[in-house]
C-alpha cells in the first residue's frame, strides 16, 4: 500500500524544515512539465518553510512555448554552470534524476529531495527523500498532490502551469495517463487561466 499525500507530505517537511534557501534542479531544457513541477515545489517551501528558492538548469530554454510560461510565471532561472549548489541548505530536483542523461549536474552530489514520474535510477537512491512515480503521467500531478495535502492556496500562475505541463507530458491526457493525471487536470483547471493556455 502506498504512503498517504499526507504521510508524503510530512517526510518531504522534515527534509526542507530548517533550511534558509534550496536549489531545484531540473532537466537541462526544461520542459512544461519541469517547469510546472519546479514552480509547485517552489510555492511549498516558501509557503511551509519560508525558503529563498532558484531554479537551475544547464541548457537552453529554446522552444517558444517554455519560455512564454516562464514568463508569465515570473520565474527567473539560473545557468547551473554559474551555481554552487554547496552554498545551499538544501537541493532538490524534479522531472529529473541525477545521473540521467539530461541532467549536467554532478551525479554525486548528494540531493536532498528528487521527484520524478521516470523510472527510478541507482543514484536517485542515494537522496534523503524521494517520491518516484513511473506510472503516472506527469511529475506535475504528483506536485498537485502536496499542494493538496497542504491546503495550499494554488495561484492562477501557478495552476496554468501545472495544467500545462500535464497536457503537455501526456498529449492531452491521451498518453500514459492515469486516474491521478486526470484528476489533478480536472482539480486544476478551474484555477487555471484558460486565454494563457491559449496563447502558450
Amino acid at each position: 500500500m502506498s504512503p498517504s499525500p499526507e504521510t508524503r507530505l510530512s517526510k518531504l517537511d522534515a527534509v526542507l524544515d530548517g533550511g534558509r534557501s534550496l536549489l531545484i534542479v531540473v532537466q537541462n531544457s526544461p520542459d512544461p512539465d519541469a517547469i510546472g513541477a519546479a514552480a509547485a515545489l517552489k510555492e511549498l517551501a516558501k509557503t511551509r518553510h519560508d525558503l529563498t528558492c532558484s531554479v537551475a538548469h544547464a541548457g537552453d530554454i529554446g522552444r517558444v512555448e517554455n519560455l512564454a510560461l516562464i514568463r508569465y510565471l515570473g520565474m527567473k532561472t539560473r545557468p547551473l554552470g554559474e551555481v554552487d549548489p554547496t552554498r545551499y541548505d538544501r537541493l532538490a530536483m524534479v522531472d529529473a534524476q541525477p545521473g540521467a542523461g539530461n541532467v549536467s549536474m554532478d551525479p554525486g552530489i548528494r540531493l536532498d529531495a528528487v521527484i520524478d514520474h521516470h523510472p527510478i535510477r541507482r543514484e536517485t537512491r542515494r537522496a534523503r527523500f524521494t517520491d518516484i512515480r513511473r506510472r503516472y503521467g506527469a511529475t506535475s500531478t504528483i506536485l498537485r498532490e502536496y499542494l493538496r495535502a497542504a491546503d495550499a492556496d494554488i495561484p492562477t500562475p501557478l495552476a496554468t502551469a501545472m495544467v500545462y505541463g500535464i497536457r503537455s507530458d501526456t498529449q492531452d491526457l491521451g498518453r500514459e495517463t492515469t486516474r491521478a493525471d486526470i484528476e489533478a487536470f480536472l482539480d486544476l483547471y478551474p484555477l487555471a487561466n484558460p486565454r494563457m493556455l491559449g496563447r502558450i
